[in-house]
């Protein structure tokens, strides 16, 4: 033999035993797949009818494209030999009745009949006489097996059975490989949002000594808050929620103004327009805030305030919101252990990151 064509040989006894284990281990995840399915068959056998206990399968539903008949005639099988261990069904297997992917030629007196009966029983195609065979193999129900593959889920088999003289499906159960449950569905209206922005806020005096000196000077103010939202009526699209969070004052001249305060308070939000499905939510919500700032630190002091304001969805997990908050009370904080204050502008002006969780 010449030296040359030995590793050629090589090559494709090798492709050749590669393929052979690939069908192989092909075959054995089928098999635990259809063994995964028919498993759950035994738990589903208890309901029944109880006069039904003679019955055949007499008709396959299945794509030949994907599925092969060695295949569903194993699934058959196996759910034969489940309904023998674990009820009190007797399995007969009529001619006349088994399925079928052959060309059938059959007359009856005088009339021929050609039928492509692929997948069916050949008494199917006839009700007169699948009812004669029904009655001479005394059967109570007949077992329809329609069989699927899909990538996740794996088998999905459905069992019906059906009385032969009415038609009536007295019994149908679906066995999955792997069940797939959906997702359940969370209501979105309650939720938990991270707000982070930012406030322009006016200084506008402060106080020594009883003694009180205009200094206007603008103050940003960085905040962030966490916020937890319930609906109030989904029809609608109205929510209301608690928020608690931080800010932090910082002047932009010098750090008369620095100051950092702890809020509390109550969100109540209102969507405008339609709800959008893509980011299950209103694209335009009306806000409207509440809340009391306690000084932390060097100051001492509380502030009420109230904001109104519109919130823009881009997605489902991302806002932007802009707001106008008005002082109510308590403009003025003192600071701690000396004789001095300082006061802010009732209105002030911000844009926030929203976040949704």
């Amino acid at each position: 033999m010449n030296v040359k064509i030995l590793p050629v040989i090589r090559i494709i006894v090798f492709l050749f035993f590669v393929s052979l284990m690939g069908r192989n281990a092909f075959a054995q995840s089928d098999a635990v797949l259809v063994e995964k399915a028919v498993a759950k068959l035994q738990d589903m056998t208890s309901d029944i009818p109880s006069d039904v206990r003679r019955v055949t399968v007499y008709r396959l539903n299945y794509n030949e494209n994907y599925l092969s008949e060695e295949t569903v005639g194993y699934i058959v099988s196996r759910i034969e030999q489940t309904f023998r261990e674990y009820s009190a069904l007797t399995i007969i297997s009529p001619p006349e009745l088994k399925p079928t992917n052959e060309l059938k030629i059959f007359g009856r007196d005088s009339t021929i009949q050609i039928s492509n009966t692929k997948g069916r029983s050949l008494a199917e195609s006839n009700s007169e006489l699948l009812l004669e065979t029904a009655q001479k193999y005394s059967l109570h129900a007949l077992i329809e097996v329609s069989v699927q593959k899909k990538a996740i889920e794996g088998f999905i088999i459905n069992i019906r059975m059906i009385r032969p003289e009415s038609q009536e499906v007295v019994w149908v159960k679906t066995l999955i490989s792997n069940q797939v449950f959906p997702k359940e569905d969370i209501d979105k209206g309650k939720l938990i949002f991270l707000n982070v922005g930012v406030e322009t806020v006016t200084g506008e005096s402060f106080k020594v000594d009883s003694t009180t000196t205009d200094a206007e000077q603008q103050i940003l103010n960085f905040n962030a808050s966490i916020t937890f939202r319930q609906p109030i009526d989904n029809s609608v699209s109205s929510y209301f929620g608690i928020r608690g969070g931080f800010n932090i004052y910082k002047g932009t001249q010098d750090s008369l103004y620095n100051a950092t305060l702890l809020n509390l308070g109550v969100v109540f939000q209102y969507g405008l327009g339609e709800e959008n499905e893509s980011i299950n939510a209103n694209r335009l919500l009306l806000t409207l805030d509440a809340d009391v700032r306690f000084a932390l630190t060097k100051y001492e002091g509380s502030i009420f305030t109230i904001s109104p304001g519109l919130q823009f969805n881009f997605t489902e997990s991302i806002s932007v919101g802009l707001y106008a908050r008005n002082i109510i009370s308590g403009d003025e904080l003192r600071q701690k252990d000396v004789d001095q204050s300082i006061t802010f502008n009732r209105l002030s002006y911000g844009l926030q990151c929203v976040f949704r969780f």
